[in-house]
Formats: structure tokens, sequence, C-alpha cells
């Protein structure tokens, strides 16, 4: 399980951010269309939660970790 932990000690679990931002994508997607800003925006917070797993390593304020 991969865990984000904030500057204050703030756990959160990364799999779970994504895989609830992935079905608000779909819900907003199937409601509004694949073209309209809130899809759109959606979209982009998805890729920046994906990238951060992908990144695996420290970012500004954050720490990644497997357990």
């Amino acid at each position: 399980m991969v865990t984000k932990v904030s500057e204050v000690g703030q756990v959160i679990d990364l799999f779970k951010c994504i895989f609830n931002k992935r079905r608000e994508l779909v819900d907003l997607g199937m409601k509004y269309g694949f073209l309209n800003k809130q899809t759109i925006q959606c979209s982009q917070d998805l890729d920046k939660l994906i990238d951060l797993y992908m990144q695996g390593f420290n970012t500004i304020g954050y720490r990644f970790y497997s357990i």
C-alpha cells in the first residue's frame, strides 16, 4: 500500500485517492461529456495523483513509502 504523509503527519492512502478520482472522472464524463471544463479539470487532477504515485519519492512536504 502506498501512502502519502503530509508535513503535519497526516497519512493519505494514495491508491484510494486515485481510485476515487477515477470514479469521479467517469461520472463527470458520462454526465457532462469529455470536453466539459469540470471533466477536464478532474482528469488533470487525476494525472497529478498518478504522477505523485509514479514519482514515489520526496516532493515538497510529502514523503511516500510502501507498507
